[in-house]
């Protein structure tokens, strides 16, 4: 699956998921840099794109607001920047998205 990355996306985990072959497409490549978050979750739902945030307020609008049910996003929540291990995790959660 491809990924939509929010601008608060740290750039090496980017990186780290590139390299283990996943495209990603950033918030500022899809000219949404500065836009509502209602219209980047439309935008990832409408182009089949997992939204990687770090901004909580995507799964409000997921889980309670107009968009409920629709669309993908991993939330990310973390302290320490050890890129490779993020990323790894990421995969993860992606790959297993992919066999259901």
């Amino acid at each position: 699956m491809k990924i939509l990355a929010d601008e608060n996306i740290y750039t090496g985990i980017l990186n780290e998921l590139r390299k283990a072959g996943f495209e990603i497409l950033t918030i500022t490549e899809a000219g949404l840099a500065g836009c509502k978050d209602q219209k980047i979750l439309e935008y990832s739902e409408r182009h089949d794109l997992i939204l990687l945030s770090g901004d909580k307020d995507f799964g409000g609008l997921i889980e309670f607001g107009t968009l409920w049910g629709r669309g993908k996003v991993i939330l990310l929540r973390y302290r320490l920047i050890n890129t490779s291990r993020i990323a790894k995790n990421i995969a993860e959660v992606i790959n297993k998205e992919k066999s259901y």
